[in-house]
């Protein structure tokens, strides 16, 4: 639903406070693409909405930062993943327990919960069935609350506060970003775009011309087809499914699924090629418009709790992690290798150089879990699901993205 201020005359300073209400028209079915969810959806209720072209649901996608809901969100994938749902459910407390009621003889074989540490936390998150609770008040307050089957998992943001509890491993990730950072950052990203606004094929302000510009970059590798409205949550929806044009990629389609009313994404669903369900299906089961109770975004780590402070990363930590600040020759760089992206379009493989790679991804080849869940190729490992490779080379370079074994194999030989 179109909002009023959309129709008004551009007054001084509109620009400047749409321009971010409006990027997400542009990067939401990147991102969907690239962060591959899904969802389930009731298409046996007859639901009847009017008629709307492709570009007009895109239109529809809501950015407004002011928006509150809550609901709940069941998330199912299939990528060819072990089932590993049980790892974050058992503490390494619960290990050492054990362990002194285990003989000493056998504790050699109790698992490590610790061990596996965050690489198991991340593809137990992409493996499985998961459900959750979420709540949204505005841009400053959110909370999403993972429910496991004897514990729970919290990612809450409130205010300056941004808080990650693991019940299961009793431990608490705080983080604070002051006013005057939040501040800077706006002024930084709104400095940016006032810089380049001139050079922008599009009118920022107009919702049509940013989804038609979308639509005219991405239609040359892929396709949009504009379903049959149905329902999620109880609510009516339209469906915009995107096709890759050219063979090569791993990804059959992908639909999103858009609040008729608010114009929110309640669902997504990513099919893989060559599998008959869907690689992955989200959705939200249960969803309510309307301001969360304030309670859900207070935290206070339970006694016990261990608490780690991790410091909001500065610029300057951002460029020590490069190497180097970046200089005009670099710009370039970096512009040349999107163009190049681009165009390769669902068959994308992107290069990390070796200097490149930061150093929780080198860190991995040390993990227990790296030899189980790669295979052994010319000159290093993959890590391979439904949707996305990964290649680990011996020297050091990785090469990702939603293309076959061989086809990541040929880009790496180049």
């Amino acid at each position: 639903m179109l909002s009023e201020d959309r129709l008004r005359p551009r007054e001084k300073g509109y620009m400047k406070r749409t321009l971010v209400r409006w990027i997400p028209a542009i990067v939401a079915p990147l991102l969907v693409a690239t962060t591959a969810v899904g969802f389930s959806m009731s298409a046996s209720a007859a639901v009847d909405l009017p008629d709307k072209s492709a570009s007009q649901i895109l239109q529809l996608i809501n950015t407004n930062p002011d928006i509150a809901f809550y609901g709940k969100v069941t998330k199912k994938a299939q990528l060819g993943l072990p089932p590993m749902n049980i790892l974050p459910k058992i503490s390494q407390s619960m290990i050492d327990q054990a362990a002194k009621n285990t003989p000493k003889e056998l504790q050699e074989f109790l698992p490590q919960a610790s061990a596996e540490g965050d690489l198991a936390l991340l593809l137990e998150f992409a493996a499985g069935t998961h459900e959750a609770n979420i709540y949204v008040d505005g841009m400053e307050k959110s909370r999403v609350q993972v429910l496991d089957m004897l514990s729970e998992r919290d990612f809450i943001h409130n205010g300056q506060d941004a808080w990650f509890y693991d019940a299961g491993k009793q431990t608490v990730k705080h983080s604070v970003m002051s006013d005057a950072d939040q501040a800077k950052a706006k002024n930084q990203a709104q400095s940016l775009f006032n810089a380049n606004s001139s050079q922008l094929a599009f009118d920022a302000a107009s919702p049509a011309a940013v989804a038609d510009y979308f639509l005219a970059q991405a239609g040359p590798s892929t396709t949009f087809t504009v379903g049959k409205d149905a329902k999620v949550a109880g609510r009516g929806v339209y469906q915009l499914t995107m096709t890759p044009r050219n063979s090569g990629s791993l990804v059959e389609s992908i639909t999103l699924s858009v609040d008729a009313a608010t114009g929110l994404p309640l669902a997504v669903l990513v099919r893989a090629v060559g599998q008959a369900k869907p690689a992955f299906d989200v959705a939200f089961d249960s969803i309510t418009f309307a301001k969360p109770d304030a309670a859900n975004f207070n935290f206070i780590a339970p006694a016990g709790t261990k608490v780690v402070e991790v410091p909001v990363p500065t610029q300057a930590d951002l460029v020590t992690r490069m190497g180097k600040t970046p200089n005009t020759a670099d710009e370039a760089k970096a512009k040349a290798e999107m163009e190049k992206l681009q165009a390769q379009g669902w068959s994308a493989v992107v290069e990390i150089p070796v200097d490149q790679v930061p150093a929780e991804l080198t860190a991995i080849k040390a993990n227990k879990l790296f030899a189980e869940l790669t295979k052994e190729v010319a000159g290093g490992r993959v890590f391979t699901t439904s949707l996305l490779n990964v290649y680990i080379g011996n020297d050091g370079r990785i090469f990702a993205g939603s293309v076959t074994i061989p086809k990541l194999l040929e880009a790496a030989a180049k």
